[in-house]
């Protein structure tokens, strides 16, 4: 009978080992944004136990930014084409210590609360977005932060499922 196996030199099979304890702990090192400076927008709760860091819109703009171009589904009551602007979901949950078996909640500021799927983290990579078309986006315009999936490049987004999931309003990201 053939049977394969790996041969990983010790060192290496040692530091994979050590890499798989940590998981994404390691990756957060400090607080996910700066001391707010303003009005904060976004409170994220990394675990029980743990403090709540509290973030402002500097804060936020100071992580790093992907854009979204989308037209989103009319029900969601943003017409047209937009320009989005915000900070990776899947980004903020990992330098919260947040991986594959996270809960990610996320809460509006009526709130509406909403789970978001790790795997919609890892497949389509919505952005908390706090611009559209260059602009900051105003309570009445269902900001300052808002859940943006990239409709306009996967067909199954227009789903049901993920128009209840572009939560807007957005004021706390927890995980459990």
């Amino acid at each position: 009978m053939f049977r394969a196996t790996a041969v990983l030199p010790r060192a290496g099979a040692a530091l994979i080992s050590l890499m798989a304890l940590w998981g994404p702990q390691w990756a957060h090192a400090g607080p996910v944004c700066t001391t707010p400076e303003s009005r904060r927008v976004l409170q994220l709760h990394a675990s029980q136990g743990t403090t709540p860091q509290a973030c402002d819109l500097k804060g936020l703009e100071k992580l790093p930014a992907k854009e979204i171009v989308a037209t989103l589904p009319a029900a969601l009551g943003l017409a047209g084409e937009h320009r989005w602007r915000g900070v990776s979901l899947r980004h903020l949950v990992e330098q919260l210590g947040g991986g594959e078996h996270s809960q990610i909640l996320l809460s509006a500021l009526n709130d509406y609360a909403i789970e978001i799927p790790w795997s919609d983290l890892v497949r389509h990579d919505p952005i908390l977005a706090y611009s559209r078309d260059g602009e900051r986006i105003s309570i009445r315009d269902k900001g300052p932060l808002i859940l943006i999936y990239p409709f306009g490049t996967h067909p199954q987004l227009q789903g049901q499922d993920y128009l209840n999931r572009s939560i807007w309003q957005v004021h706390a990201v927890t995980l459990r």
